[in-house]
């Protein structure tokens, strides 16, 4: 079909009624739940007749067979077609709500004529069923449609059915016998003297001693019903709103995710070219992005830069603020200032802008690559850990500076360290360390020594798996408390002499 016959299709009045009944995307799934739940309604109403028919026949139920084997064998056969069409269709047609609503009304009407004051409660169902789908227009249909239906079935149930002897006028001492048949027609043969007028005031007193005060009830039933699927209508589109948003918001998140990702350095082997060192990161944040930021660079040729942070806070602002500090810190870096001026710098820039009065932890080192020279920097952040050639890991206790962005004018004092052939340097984030257990203990740093020690001749990979696998180990299924970052680098010398001790390159 072209698109000229859909849009003649669709200007047909059947084209038209069904783009008027059918609902939004937003509301199928609530209109399929509830067509379900009508069909099980349904389900269970005919259960409820048959058991009707059955204690009927063994006489445990007081009505003559007559007013009740057709009503009810015709309701209990209207209940298993709209089952089947339910079936059919698989609750997913447009038009199955408005089906099941007329079903229920007609089915309970047929069950009202039998048992005409018994069952007028059962009316009210469907209208307070009808708000389940979230609609004012078919709680309206319906409870029009049920006002109308229990107005025929209850003249008709008081002239062919069980009639409420409270509304009719008998002489004194009349004397009622049963024929066998309806028991209007009892209460007639006992001595109504002009049949016509006595229906006549049986059906005016049906209608206002009976009809009325039920037509108020469900008339209450239908403006909470409207209401019910008004407000039902407006949470499902609030809702549906806010799984809009959530989503928009999760893809731009899941996007930032990748961006942040894309900030650091991310291929390996980082440097293949160069056999004088190796180094290897990750960076792991607890949310869907971090503040946590490592990086490695080479300034020139002879000189590689190493930088650990971590900045304050989590989420979407840590993350803005993690990227304009990572950006600051390597420009100021590759114009060949020392690890004490770049913090000096830095911190001077950021404390220019910083309204948010947010921080960074740094810790940024210089390694002279043909003498293994670092020279370093702390500005607030762990202490790094070091491992000499042949030797174990240990903790450099290094000076610390203050955090980067926490007051302006501040200058951070240097140190060096020599790195031998085969020395490691390991850098981290306090979310190693600071792990947490599911009965809250950390994860300290002596385990991460250990978890270090363990992997000491290993690659700079097998380092950092090491440790990353102690800490899944200690933490178990503990969810993670904060970012986690790691680095480890390998000096292997100016001539890459302990390429073949480490294992090769990561």
């Amino acid at each position: 079909m072209n698109t000229k016959e859909k849009t003649e299709k669709k200007n047909t009045f059947w084209g038209r009624l069904r783009d008027r009944l059918t609902p939004d995307e937003m509301f199928l799934e609530t209109e399929i739940q509830a067509n379900k739940l009508g069909a099980l309604i349904l389900f269970c109403s005919g259960i409820m007749l048959a058991l009707i028919l059955i204690l009927t026949a063994f006489g445990l139920f007081l009505l003559p067979m007559e007013s009740v084997f057709s009503p009810l064998i015709q309701a209990i056969a209207e209940i298993v077609i709209l089952l089947v069409v339910c079936r059919v269709v698989k609750y997913k047609a447009w038009w199955l709500k408005h089906l099941l609503m007329l079903g229920l009304v007609v089915v309970y009407a047929r069950l009202d004529v039998v048992v005409t004051h018994k069952a007028a409660i059962l009316m009210v169902l469907p209208v307070l069923f009808s708000s389940r789908y979230f609609s004012r227009r078919l709680t309206v249909f319906t409870s029009i449609f049920t006002s109308v239906i229990f107005a025929l079935s209850a003249v008709w149930g008081a002239t062919h059915g069980m009639i409420n002897l409270n509304i009719v006028t008998m002489e004194e001492g009349t004397v009622m016998t049963a024929t066998g048949g309806f028991l209007g027609d009892t209460v007639k043969n006992a001595g109504a003297a002009d049949p016509a007028a006595f229906d006549a005031m049986l059906i005016k007193n049906t209608l206002l001693f009976d009809y009325l005060p039920k037509w108020l009830m469900f008339s209450i039933a239908s403006i909470i019903s409207c209401n019910i699927a008004r407000r039902g209508r407006e949470m499902v589109v609030t809702q549906h709103e806010k799984d809009v948003e959530t989503a928009r918001i999760s893809t731009e998140l899941d996007l930032a995710t990748r961006i942040q990702a894309d900030m650091v350095p991310n291929i390996y082997p980082a440097f293949p070219d160069r056999r004088e060192f190796d180094v290897y990161a990750t960076m792991d944040p607890a949310k869907e992005v971090g503040g946590d930021f490592y990086d490695f660079f080479l300034i020139d040729p002879d000189h590689l830069c190493l930088v650990m942070a971590d900045v304050s806070g989590k989420g979407v602002p840590a993350a803005l603020f993690m990227m304009a500090s990572k950006i600051i810190l390597a420009n100021n870096a590759m114009i060949g200032k020392s690890p004490g001026k770049i913090l000096e710098d830095t911190n001077a820039a950021i404390c220019s802008h910083n309204r948010e009065e947010m921080f960074v932890t740094v810790w940024i080192g210089i390694l002279d690559i043909p003498t293994g020279r670092l020279v370093a920097a702390n500005a607030g952040h762990e202490y790094p850990v070091v491992r000499h050639a042949d030797g174990a890991f240990e903790v450099f206790r290094d000076k610390h500076g203050f955090v980067v962005g926490g007051m302006a004018g501040l200058k951070y004092k240097e140190y060096e360290m020599q790195l031998e052939p085969g020395s490691k340097l390991f850098l981290y984030t306090d979310g190693v360390p600071e792990a947490t257990d599911a009965e809250g203990k950390m994860f300290g740093v002596d385990r991460m020594l250990d978890a270090l020690n363990g992997a000491k001749d290993g690659t700079t990979v097998d380092v950092l798996k090491s440790v990353r696998a102690s800490v899944d180990g200690f933490v178990k299924n503990a969810e993670q408390f904060d970012d986690l970052t790691m680095l480890c680098m390998e000096y292997r010398g100016a001539d890459g002499q302990a390429k073949d001790a480490a294992g090769g390159d990561a």
